[in-house]
């Protein structure tokens, strides 16, 4: 059984990683659309870049769940059970966030591509790294988002070759092609002005299509990249990944984990 990597979602864009050019040869947009694949991938050591075919293995065709993991002696947080701060200030904070995004949006368009690099510092609060500092093995996202850069199939997934998760825990995933309009929901991540200290909001999911959740919980650049999840009894489940903020509908979004988005995950767990 393969190691559990862990897994940390989110676009594999940065303007605090090096960046290197996307493979978008002709030759790999042909295969890509030869092989319908949603999984591409680049090797951090030799710079390979994959398309990687996701096979099939839910029986049920309208939902799907895995488990969470705790290590034994690390304390269970519990959600928040206020409701999100005042329109004013929510409203404010959103700005902000959509300001983060299009200077992102202009680095990538300067750099653009998959990183040279990506390392994490799990559980870090300020200065402090009780786990240390880990490097990416292996870079995936959607052969959509390469061609197109459509925020429909915003995500990426890092592997690692230690098996951190066991020290650190990982959350479980759940998928369904029902609404989860009304579930209660927590965002957790690192905004970009809290000096890498980690933050937590919640409410209730506000909207529920196809590809995208949308919320009214407060959250500032940097955050993109972070879990939705709900607590089930203990259980630790993503429903999305924070994305972006929309000025249309003035609240902000998640990418919605799907059926196929769940099997990639499954695939590495």
């Amino acid at each position: 059984m393969k190691q559990i990597r862990l897994l940390f979602l989110g676009v594999i864009l940065s303007i605090m990683t090096s960046i290197s050019v996307f493979a978008n040869s002709n030759v790999v947009e042909t295969e890509i659309e030869q092989k319908n694949c949603q999984d591409i991938s680049k090797n951090m050591e030799t710079g390979e870049i994959l398309l990687n075919e996701i096979p099939t293995t839910l029986n049920n065709p309208s939902s799907g769940t895995t488990d969470s993991f705790i290590p034994s002696g690390i304390k269970e947080d519990k959600p928040l059970t206020r409701e999100i701060i005042g329109k004013e200030r929510s409203l404010h904070i959103q700005v902000i966030s959509k300001e983060c995004d299009e200077i992102v949006k202009e680095a990538y368009r300067i750099l653009g591509g998959w990183a040279e690099w990506v390392r994490i510092y799990p559980g870090s609060n300020g200065s402090e790294s009780p786990y240390g500092v880990y490097y990416a093995s292996v870079l995936h996202t959607d052969t959509k988002y390469v061609k197109s850069e459509n925020s429909n199939y915003d995500w990426g997934l890092l592997e690692f070759t230690s098996n951190i998760g066991s020290q650190t825990g990982y959350f479980g995933a759940s998928w369904t092609t029902d609404s989860l309009v009304g579930t209660w929901v927590v965002l957790r991540g690192y905004p970009a002005e809290k000096s890498a200290c980690l933050w937590t909001m919640s409410g209730k999911i506000a909207t529920s299509g196809t590809f995208k959740l949308g919320y009214y919980i407060d959250s500032t650049g940097g955050q993109s990249g972070s879990p939705i999840y709900k607590v089930t009894n203990g259980n630790y489940q993503s429903l999305g990944i924070h994305t972006n903020y929309s000025p249309t509908n003035e609240y902000n979004e998640a990418e919605r984990i799907d059926k196929s988005l769940f099997e990639i995950m499954n695939q590495y767990r």
